[in-house]
């Protein structure tokens, strides 16, 4: 089964290489957006769960003029590694920036993350904040921790059991649709796990993400709030009003750290007029 991070989508305005950076044992795939009137610096652009890089391209009207974007894989997708138990997210990190200077294009500071990338962007600025001059949060994921997930990535049998989960994957759709019969299992959350479980090649890619990333995961509240103090005006998030994957109420988590906007949409902060709504301040809710 082709994994939707495995190639582009259509409908693209622009081509995106896609290239491969190697340093040590891990394997990050990025592209580069380059504006048409040159560019002298450099953002990072952050994807969701599953999705290919490219989708960050819809944030383009969020940079500053002259800016250049780059968008990498995040671990297990498209051709970046996923062996890793876990990923170094300082390396990670370290790879990226220095990817921007050997293209001859500094980082300006700017970060956006979508999703599972809010959940790795909230992470970064947490752990170097001193680096970042403006950092978008969009429904990013990792404010609320789900038992589930932490009992399968925090833990050495969660983990165990993980590694080897393949094994149980029928039966776990066979459980899922049992529980969805009988109102147990919320659609969304259901169609969510069924199209992950599908085959072996989407679980394998869960599980190697997950794992791989169980380090970059932001800090609680009461941290948060104490780095947004002495690194005031960077931080900024975005949630969709009726999002059924990351709830408005996780916004919470950010009660005291940073400004929280609201959007007439669910999870899709990366249309078109909802992009343009973050753009201009004056129009939002």
């Amino acid at each position: 089964m082709a994994l939707t991070s495995d190639s582009a989508p259509e409908g693209l305005d622009v081509h995106i290489d896609r290239r491969l950076l190697s340093v040590d044992d891990m394997d990050i795939e990025y592209g580069i957006w380059l504006p048409e009137g040159g560019a002298d610096t450099m953002a990072i652009a952050l994807h969701g769960f599953s999705r290919p890089f490219e989708d960050m391209l819809a944030v383009r009207p969020l940079l500053p003029p002259r800016t250049a974007l780059l968008m990498p894989h995040l671990a297990a997708h498209g051709r970046s590694s996923g062996q890793h138990r876990p990923l170094d997210p300082a390396a990670w990190q370290r790879a990226l920036i220095e990817r921007c200077t050997t293209e001859g294009l500094p980082f300006n500071g700017t970060l956006i993350g979508y999703s599972l990338g809010g959940r790795v962007a909230l992470h970064w600025w947490a752990s170097s904040p001193e680096q970042f001059t403006r950092v978008l949060l969009l429904a990013p994921d990792g404010l609320v921790r789900n038992p589930g997930y932490a009992f399968a990535v925090d833990s050495v049998l969660g983990r165990t059991w993980l590694e080897q989960s393949e094994r149980q994957r029928t039966g776990i759709i066979q459980v899922g649709r049992w529980l969805h019969r009988r109102g147990l299992l919320p659609d969304h959350f259901f169609q969510f796990s069924m199209f992950h479980l599908e085959s072996k090649e989407m679980w394998n890619m869960v599980v190697n993400c997950w794992l791989s990333l169980r380090r970059c995961w932001p800090p609680g509240r009461r941290k948060l709030a104490r780095l947004a103090a002495a690194h005031p005006g960077a931080l900024q998030a975005h949630f969709g009003e009726r999002d059924k994957v990351i709830r408005p109420r996780n916004a919470q988590t950010l009660n005291g750290v940073c400004p929280v906007h609201f959007h007439p949409c669910g999870h899709g902060l990366l249309r078109p007029d909802i992009v343009k709504r973050i753009a201009s301040p004056s129009s939002e809710s």
